[in-house]
């Protein structure tokens, strides 16, 4: 009878294990995209855009992208819930891009977003968003 037991303990132990692995964290790819710009609508070109999790206040210091000439970026595919996602807007080069810009922060959950591509089971899809934002100078 004892040996039933550990019997039926060992396969409940086994069948918690396979729910965890089981259930997760539903994920989604997407692309960032969008323009910066100062108060007055200039484009600003070498502005840093990342992203962080909004549960943490440090970035991945991963830069995704860095804006052109004419202020536009587009990121990589990111992959994470899109709903936890800050995407942070750095000027790392101070007056050499025409102002020296205070850094801004956007919830990703705040932005237009449109669906890419359709997900299944825990994985959402894949979607592209836009952050058209303007920078202040400090």
């Amino acid at each position: 009878m004892k040996r039933f037991g550990y019997y039926l303990i060992s396969l409940f132990g086994f069948g918690a294990a396979s729910c965890v692995c089981a259930y997760g964290t539903p994920t989604t790819d997407y692309t960032v995209k969008g323009k910066v710009a100062d108060s007055e609508g200039m484009p600003i070109k070498g502005i840093v855009v990342s992203s962080r999790s909004a549960w943490s206040d440090e970035t991945s210091g991963v830069e995704v992208a860095v804006t052109g000439e004419d202020g536009s970026f587009r990121t990589k595919t990111l992959s994470d819930n899109i709903h936890g996602d800050i995407i942070v807007f750095t000027d790392t080069d101070g007056e050499a891009n025409g102002g020296d810009f205070a850094t801004i922060e956007v919830d990703i959950s705040d932005l237009p977003q449109q669906k890419i591509k359709k997900g299944k089971g825990w994985y959402n899809g894949e979607y592209e968003v836009t952050a058209d934002v303007k920078l202040i100078k400090k």
